[in-house]
């Protein structure tokens, strides 16, 4: 009885021996540090959103440099060439579905729109086949409405064989409150605007641009979120009073 009981003892503590090394060769659970993924791709988001606004000044480093012209600031004066683009004026005549008719001058980065008195005028180059151009229209539906007493938003029809009565079917689907153009002078007019902003002529759109007293604000390559876009408005606004 002994000899049983000291050989099942022996084979326990075979068995502890066993499970006692299998423990301290199992890997080690490492502590890996977490990060915020949301917070990482909402930077990053910020980030590429950011890089679609514009102000023209960043992108003449390569003009010519026969011509020039100064941009003031508090501190220091630049003198910065201006393209020979710049020197084009033209005037042309956009036209809405309803007949009516709105003159504009573009003579370099100076838009005249003669027949509009607001201060602040977004130019928004799109067509009904563009995806991202169509995802735009409730945003700027919601700015033309919150800020109808300074704002003028202009869509600018371009390169769209879209007959009217289809347009109007478009413009009611997608409850257009501002003005859309289908003007013959359209394509000229959104090229001509494209090269002041020193733009390829196969420029991507949607092109947003924002004129503040007729004077170039700043511009939106591609869609961009409506709180930078009313962002600037509201900087616009200050810069009015």
């Amino acid at each position: 009885m002994q000899k049983i009981g000291a050989v099942l003892l022996l084979i326990l503590l075979i068995i502890l021996s066993i499970y006692i090394g299998w423990e301290e060769e199992k890997p080690k659970v490492i502590s890996m540090p977490v990060e915020n993924t949301t917070e990482i791709f909402t930077q990053k988001y910020t980030d590429e959103q950011q890089d679609k606004r514009f102000k023209l000044e960043k992108k003449q480093e390569n003009m010519p440099k026969n011509i020039s012209h100064n941009i003031t600031d508090e501190t220091t004066t630049v003198e910065i060439p201006v393209p020979e683009t710049e020197k084009t004026t033209a005037t042309f005549t956009l036209v809405n579905t309803k007949e009516v008719n709105h003159t504009v001058t573009l003579s370099g980065q100076k838009v005249l729109f003669h027949t509009n008195e607001k201060p602040i005028v977004l130019v928004n180059i799109f067509a009904t086949w563009c995806i991202p151009c169509i995802g735009e229209i409730p945003y700027l539906n919601d700015l033309q409405k919150k800020y109808q007493k300074e704002l003028f938003v202009y869509g600018i029809l371009t390169h769209d064989t879209i007959d009217q009565p289809a347009l109007e079917t478009f413009m009611a689907k997608y409850q257009v409150n501002y003005f859309i153009s289908n003007s013959t002078d359209n394509d000229a007019f959104a090229n001509l605007l494209a090269s002041t902003l020193h733009l390829p002529k196969n420029f991507s759109i949607p092109l947003t641009v924002m004129y503040v007293g007729d004077e170039y604000f700043t511009h939106y390559e591609g869609i961009v979120p409506v709180e930078m876009i009313e962002y600037d408005i509201q900087q616009a606004k200050k810069q009015l009073k």
